[in-house]
């Protein structure tokens, strides 16, 4: 009778557990992180239910699997959700530079058909504002999204942190309830809550987590880098970049030192890993490129206005102001006050990149410059180069330097082998670029030189103007152009063709003295070139800097007069000149050393346009798929970890059975014992 007694207590108090455990799994139902739970016994050596113990039912492969597949859908979800913003940005019509640009080049054509009206000019000019407006808006808004991506940075950093405290917390009160537990195992529902929390923190970066022996979650980066120890914990920081610092990076430190360094993002996964991509692989290049559109078409029409002539008679000028920035100097630079002043060489505008670029110095007056993308390594380093002696000198391509970039140089005191500095040339131009004209007059539609066929010519040949290649008079360190800047022609320049009776053409200057001669009337001055007549030490290659060719039949003696075009009305030279730049390859496709391949405007943007669209595209195709790959690793975790109301309903009126059944065999072993008592009292 007492062990009937005996197994009917142990297993009322068996079931009850078992009804305890099924209760709670009910109540978690909906609990974040929560294992479903399970009573087991120990064996007894005599009668009833052995040592009750709640276990978790996990599969902890499948609860990795889950914690890398969170990683990188928390990845992919930030970059969609922000190339997404990026694309919304550029679909949008109202900001589209291609329909810009479409409406300058249309004007100009009314202001060709129309040189010397007033009102088709002053069309150009305001359209050309709209697009300078066009240009700068949507350049600031792209770089407001890397303001964007600093502030949900931060954000994401404390977040971590405090999870990262957290999980520091917890295992030590898993340490603690292993050792103090009877059964030397810690309690369910802290180790649910330490899983749930390194779950969260797979969703800030890709980790890797390592049970130590006492119990203990210890916790690494991706790239080894660790963020939970036994002893300690480690916290982030955003910091000002070095050299940007309007871009936040990240520094590491132990909750116990002030000792920081810099966190390693590459291959960083969570939401801070899609945020740094996006920022850049997405972001920096579409800034760049928005730079690099906005050079390209400010430095031809630039070029081309100036080698026409105005209403006012005057050679051209810059139609926009192109802007300059100043190198990023690294901190641990010999001097935090050395000067590098970077700007894009006039008429370099087509060899213009996207890529940032790295500028090193190898002594105190020798330097590399290194392109880079994304990043990433681009092509060969260029130099070294010799800086210049004066502070006041500029370096371009003349001197070696790739890519249209144009240097000047001004140390504190002197550089130092090794100091660094960040070349972003392009990145700030959409935003800063500028118009420089203001009236209608100053549109050069006309072309420098008119060239005279006069009626006293005995022949039918006429001559023409077929291309105009400078008009710089700076003279300085070569003499580039016939042009003097003053209205004029130089003295010594090609004014006058005369077909003479060998069949021949000869050039002569204003005051009559023969520059040279040719034997045929296509492209004149080119075969004075050829033939030497101007010295490539004292000239330009492209002096005289206009082209004049004879056609038709000439006459001994005819004579064609060139001069400087002080009356530009009813001349539309230049101004056809600038039509054409619409469907001119102006600029270079962003190919390493390759400054030949390049692109009309339009189709440079609509690449830009195309890429930005094709990555968030596959971003949210591999978004797609990660939340399939996530569901499924979320299947087969709650397949072994969840709880099912069906079965746990049912395991509920089982136990509850068992439970009654349990009592029935004490109040079996109550009758036998009273009726025993009964007996022995008879």
């Amino acid at each position: 009778m007492s062990s009937l007694l005996q197994i009917g207590s142990s297993s009322l108090l068996g079931n009850q557990s078992h009804l305890a455990t099924t209760s709670n799994n009910i109540a978690n139902l909906n609990t974040p992180g929560y294992s479903r739970q399970r009573t087991e016994f120990a064996s007894y050596v005599e009668w009833g239910v052995g040592r009750s113990q709640v276990t978790r039912l996990f599969d902890q492969f499948a609860i990795d699997q889950y914690r890398r597949d969170t990683s990188e859908h928390a990845k992919l979800k930030s970059l969609a959700e922000n190339a997404s913003i990026l694309d919304t940005l550029f679909s949008d019509d109202s900001t589209s530079i291609a329909k810009g640009i479409d409406s300058v080049f249309a004007r100009l054509h009314e202001a060709s058909d129309e040189p010397t009206s007033l009102t088709p000019r002053q069309l150009v000019i305001s359209d050309s504002q709209a697009l300078v407006d066009r240009m700068q808006s949507l350049s600031d808004r792209a770089l407001e999204q890397e303001e964007v991506v600093n502030d949900e940075i931060k954000l994401q950093l404390n977040e971590t942190n405090s999870l990262i405290k957290s999980l520091f917390d917890i295992n030590k009160s898993i340490v603690t309830s292993k050792k103090t537990e009877v059964t030397g195992q810690a309690s369910p529902e802290l180790l649910d809550e330490r899983d749930e929390i390194a779950r969260k923190l797979a969703e800030k970066l890709n980790v890797q987590p390592i049970e130590a022996d006492d119990g203990a979650m210890l916790l690494n980066t991706q790239n080894g880098q660790p963020l939970v120890t036994n002893g300690h914990y480690f916290q982030f920081k955003a910091v000002n970049g070095d050299p940007d610092p309007r871009r936040t990076e990240i520094e590491i430190q132990t909750s116990n030192s002030t000792s920081k360094k810099a966190f390693d993002t590459d291959g960083l996964g969570g939401e801070i890993g899609g945020l740094i991509e996006y920022r850049e692989t997405v972001l920096d290049e579409t800034v760049n490129s928005l730079g690099q559109l906005a050079i390209a078409y400010a430095d031809a029409m630039n070029e081309q206005n100036k080698k026409g002539v105005t209403l006012d008679g005057d050679l051209g000028e810059d139609v926009f102001n192109i802007p300059t920035t100043q190198a990023l100097g690294y901190r641990d630079n010999s001097s935090a006050n050395h000067y590098i002043e970077v700007g894009i060489e006039a008429g370099k505008g087509g060899s213009v990149t996207n890529f940032d670029y790295q500028l090193t110095f190898t002594s105190a007056t020798e330097y590399t410059v290194q392109a880079y993308a994304g990043g990433e390594v681009v092509g060969n380093v260029s130099g070294p180069f010799t800086i210049p002696t004066s502070s006041t000198d500029t370096q371009g391509s003349a001197d070696g330097l790739p890519d249209g970039l144009e240097l000047r140089f001004a140390a504190d005191g002197s550089f130092a082998a090794e100091d660094q500095f960040l070349i972003r040339p392009t990145r700030l131009a959409g935003v800063q670029i500028e118009m420089n004209l203001n009236r209608p007059e100053q549109l050069a539609l006309a072309a420098p030189v008119t060239v005279e066929n006069p009626i006293s010519n005995l022949g039918s040949a006429t001559a023409s103007l077929t291309d105009v290649t400078s008009t710089d008079s700076s003279n300085s360190p070569l003499n580039m152009s016939a042009f003097d800047g003053a209205g004029n022609l130089d003295a010594d320049a090609p004014a006058k063709v005369v077909y003479t009776l060998a069949g021949e053409y000869e050039v002569q200057d204003s005051s009559g003295t023969v520059i040279g001669t040719v034997s045929s009337g296509s492209n004149i001055m080119q075969q004075l070139r050829d033939a030497g007549t101007w010295p490539t030490t004292a000239y330009g290659e492209d002096y005289p800097g206009y082209e004049i060719s004879v056609s038709g039949k000439a006459e001994a003696g005819d004579e064609f007069n060139i001069a400087y075009n002080s009356d530009s009305l009813d001349d539309n030279f230049n101004a056809q000149k600038l039509t054409d730049l619409q469907s001119t390859d102006t600029m270079r496709r962003n190919v390493s050393g390759n400054e030949a391949n390049t692109l009309t405007f339009n189709q440079a943007y609509s690449n830009l346009i195309g890429f930005v669209g094709d990555t968030t595209n596959r971003a949210n195709i591999d978004l797609a798929a990660s939340e399939s790959l996530l569901g499924q690793s979320e299947a087969r975790v709650q397949d072994m970890a969840g709880v099912n109301l069906d079965e746990e309903a049912a395991d509920l009126i089982k136990f509850e059975q068992a439970y009654n059944a349990s009592a029935r065999i004490i109040t079996v072993a109550q009758t036998i014992f009273d009726s025993l008592l009964s007996a022995v009292r008879a």
